[in-house]
């Protein structure tokens, strides 16, 4: 048995971090699966992958300062880069026959690239299942409409894919309502929770000693993938520099700028990191979950994962969210503002001194409510396995009966994910 992931990965490290811990549980529920993940993403090399899981690079997308999509590095333009990532992907799906795909986020692909595979699956692999997983939230719904009025999303979720994972609470953010979705797809609709992670086995002592730390307090400041994160760490140092100058901060800061930052950018940043400030920079880890649950605060962007991993480890955290090109973010830290899991600040707001008030207020306040205490799951990657393990089952039992599936008590399913 197949399970394929896509994971198109263009901007940050958001989709391909989200993927792999999903893939991990599939790979520990679903021991009798391999796993096979398309990925365009500039660090799959860095994570550690699940047993029994392989990937196949797809060439590098990024986004220009217009929010369109052009080659990362490849001398050429997004319609030729596209055009071979369209056949990589096609050609792993013709000669692998999946048994399960599952797409996060884009419906067609970067720029339809999935399309022709699509169609290859729909006609050639009548039981191979399609799933799509959808982040929490897509963006503003003015803009989800037409985006997906461009893209031909809506037709594609109605008649191509047999199911569409929520990675998400729907106390938080319901698509069906915010995006006016029909009553056909709302069927298909599986609110799987958010896509929480598990605790690091090293205790939190341990980590922090690990950290060389030299006072009792850590600020963890982090962008994300690093591409436009340069605006919130350089307001950060220049925070450190202007309240304390000389004398020693209350708090060590750990600044991780990411490996997508420029390098130009990212060496100022360095060059500002010494003991006076007790501050440390770095480019990336993959143990950056273990230093966030390490931390007293994490300062960041309001990317999915880190905003989960924030909410996993019952972490104090101060947002700044991404305003362009789309509002994702800033809505997702909004939300979530409103229910006292975190703080945050509008990047139109972000100067030193708003930063350090907002850093005091929280380091002298209790950490927030556990997120699963008022109704937001953080089980949505076991939540996820079972849904994959009974679109599984049905998908062999189509083979032979045109039987039924039953509706699982703990999920928001239709009474069966219907072949369309």
């Amino acid at each position: 048995m197949l399970i394929m992931l896509y994971s198109h990965d263009s901007y940050g490290l958001g989709h391909i971090r989200r993927s792999l811990a999903i893939a991990k549980h599939l790979s520990e529920s679903i021991p009798h699966a391999s796993l096979i993940m398309l990925t365009g993403s500039m660090q799959a090399h860095a994570y550690a992958l699940p047993e029994r899981m392989e990937y196949i690079k797809l060439p590098a997308l990024t986004k220009d300062a217009e929010g369109r999509y052009c080659s990362r590095l490849l001398p050429h333009t997004i319609d030729i880069t596209v055009k071979l990532r369209q056949r990589i992907i096609l050609e792993s799906i013709r000669n692998l026959k999946p048994d399960l795909l599952l797409v996060d986020k884009a419906a067609a692909g970067i720029r339809g690239e999935l399309l022709p595979s699509l169609n290859f699956i729909k006609t050639k692999l009548p039981d191979t299942r399609i799933v799509l997983g959808m982040r929490d939230i897509e963006d503003h719904p003015d803009h989800v409409h037409a985006e997906w009025a461009k893209s031909g999303t809506l037709p594609l979720l109605k008649n191509m894919y047999h199911a569409i994972f929520l990675y998400g609470s729907l106390s938080v953010y319901d698509p069906v309502k915010e995006y006016r979705l029909s009553s056909g797809i709302e069927k298909k609709l599986i609110s799987c929770g958010y896509v929480g992670r598990t605790q690091p086995e090293l205790s939190r002592e341990h980590i922090r000693e690990h950290l060389h730390l030299q006072t009792d307090r850590l600020v963890l400041v982090t962008p994300g993938g690093g591409d436009d994160g340069y605006p919130l760490l350089k307001t950060y140092v220049t925070m450190l520099k202007k309240r304390f100058g000389s004398k020693r901060p209350a708090f060590d800061t750990l600044l991780v700028t990411g490996p997508l930052m420029d390098s130009r950018k990212r060496l100022r940043l360095q060059e500002a990191a010494n003991a006076d400030l007790a501050l440390t920079v770095t480019d990336f880890t993959p143990r950056l979950y273990e230093y966030l649950t390490a931390a007293d605060l994490v300062v960041s962007m309001g990317g999915y994962n880190t905003i989960v991993e924030i909410l996993a480890s019952n972490q104090r955290g101060i947002i700044v969210p991404r305003i362009h090109p789309r509002l994702e973010q800033c809505i997702r830290a909004e939300r979530l503002e409103a229910k006292g899991l975190l703080d945050m600040i509008h990047p139109t707001k972000l100067t030193p001194n708003t930063l350090f008030q907002a850093i005091t207020r929280s380091l002298q306040g209790p950490r927030p409510p556990r997120s699963q205490d008022i109704g937001v799951a953080l089980d949505g990657a076991a939540n996820v396995s079972r849904a994959v393990k009974q679109l599984l089952g049905e998908g062999q039992r189509n083979k032979t009966t045109q039987t039924q599936i039953r509706r699982p008590a703990d999920l928001r399913v239709a009474s069966t994910f219907m072949t369309t």
